[in-house]
């Protein structure tokens, strides 16, 4: 069983908010705990260093 993980928006494209989990990555809302989706690890390249990150979206864009 195989799980393939939602697109997202390219990591240069977003505000610090979103890459840091605080805001919706499509949208930009303001998220908190209870609103917030979780996304799962990802792996982004940025400069010459791969990173992971976590991202979040609210409950309209899971």
């Amino acid at each position: 069983m195989s799980s393939t993980l939602p697109a997202l928006p390219a990591v240069g494209t977003l505000s610090e908010d979103q890459i840091r989990g605080a805001a919706c990555v499509h949208c930009g809302i303001v998220l908190d705990n209870a609103t917030a989706v979780d996304l799962g690890e990802r792996l982004a390249r940025i400069a010459d260093l791969t990173v992971r990150w976590w991202p979040r979206a609210c409950r309209q864009h899971p």
